[in-house]
């Protein structure tokens, strides 16, 4: 976790600022975003399977407005509304956000409330070469009522943007809860852009739970 804090903190002092549409910044008045994904693992058979929807919409230059679902069918999930807020200014380099989210999570079908805040940080960036990207960090506190523990998550995403028909991505997951140990998630993958506003992510997923696991991550981002 420390060494995913700096390399943030590195790229954060050194690269120059780029429009991007994840993490800190805010989606743009009248415009929304979805992704739909579905992640097949083996290792572990109660996360054979993992579903995932999420949907972004700019109601006003300050407020996003989403939703946030996500099943491990049989097993687990949750389901959230949120809403972020800019903390920095539209022409800032480095943007920043608060998003909370507020829900239900289930384990074996028994449901419970939940709640979520998250402080995101963002940067855009250019490559020697002239190709742009996204740097992003989000930093959460999860409160699952009904569990004894909040849990404390720290996500990060560098990924390239542009008019590139194949780009990479990379996705780091981190989470912890008092007296267990740091659970993370590291998924290399490739941006696959299908025209239409379209693109597709394709990944190769390793995860440490229970278990560890190895996973194949498909989704579709629409953009409108």
């Amino acid at each position: 976790m420390r060494c995913l804090v700096w390399l943030m903190m590195v790229w954060f002092a050194i690269c120059p600022a780029r429009p991007a549409g994840a993490g800190a910044w805010m989606r743009d008045e009248g415009t929304g975003f979805l992704s739909t994904g579905a992640i097949l693992r083996q290792g572990d058979p109660q996360a054979a399977r993992e579903l995932s929807l999420y949907g972004d919409y700019g109601l006003s230059p300050r407020l996003t407005l989403g939703v946030d679902v996500n099943q491990r069918p049989g097993v687990s999930g949750h389901a959230l509304l949120f809403a972020r807020l800019p903390l920095s200014a539209p022409e800032a380099r480095s943007k920043f956000a608060l998003e909370t989210a507020l829900g239900g999570h289930h384990w074996m079908g028994d449901w419970s409330p939940m709640y979520r805040v998250t402080f995101s940080a963002g940067r855009g960036f250019t490559t020697r070469k002239g190709a742009h990207g996204w740097i992003a960090l989000d930093a959460s506190y999860e409160r699952r009522l009904g569990d004894t523990d909040p849990a404390y998550k720290l996500d990060g995403t560098i990924g390239l943007s542009g008019p590139a028909r194949l780009r990479p991505i990379l996705q780091i997951e981190t989470a912890y809860s008092p007296g267990q140990p740091v659970f993370w998630t590291v998924t290399p993958g490739l941006l696959i852009e299908g025209g239409h506003n379209r693109t597709w992510h394709l990944g190769l997923e390793r995860k440490s739970a229970s278990r560890d696991t190895l996973g194949l991550k498909l989704g579709l981002w629409l953009r409108f």
